[in-house]
């Protein structure tokens, strides 16, 4: 048996520093350490984002400075830190990537999307009560705007498309 869905991404084991090797937990094929019999699993990383509306009802969207899927638009948002949880990251990319500071999140929806070299994503949605702050493109951002649906630019992630369809459907229920 061999590993179809993902290189070894662990070549050590972290505690005893043996090379793994291919094994069998009884369900899939993994990196495995023969003296400390532990499996090392490939999983999805967490991401948050934020869906900020203005007084028009237009939604706040990122274009992305950086690689990936450079130019084209997103939440704001990233990647959840260790320590943190998922509103508390969602704000922290907000306000890392537009100066703004949000209070009051509300869980909107989650989107996932397997991937073949991180291990896939999580992206949970949050809705944001209010904002405050000037808006400016940092962190991550090459621009900012507030976009109503019929005029929302191409974007970059299919988990944000996702997102997007659940947060069109909860306006219009």
């Amino acid at each position: 048996m061999t590993l179809e869905w993902t290189p070894l991404v662990w070549n050590h084991c972290p505690i005893c520093s043996r090379k793994l090797v291919e094994g069998d937990d009884g369900q899939s094929i993994r990196p495995h350490c023969p003296d400390c019999n532990k499996f090392y699993y490939y999983n999805p990383v967490p991401a948050a984002c934020c869906f900020l509306t203005n007084e028009q009802g237009e939604l706040l969207m990122v274009q992305r400075s950086v690689e990936p899927r450079k130019g084209l638009w997103t939440l704001p948002g990233g990647f959840v830190e260790s320590g943190e949880t998922t509103e508390q990251g969602a704000l922290r990319e907000l306000e890392e990537e537009t100066g703004l500071i949000g209070e009051g999140t509300h869980l909107l929806g989650v989107s996932s999307l397997p991937g073949q070299i991180s291990g896939g994503v999580i992206v949970i949605a949050y809705t944001v009560d209010s904002w405050q702050g000037e808006m400016e493109a940092k962190t991550d951002a090459m621009d900012l705007g507030f976009f109503a649906p019929e005029s929302r630019p191409e974007v970059a992630f299919e988990v944000h498309e996702n997102l997007l369809k659940i947060y069109d459907e909860s306006r219009n229920a």
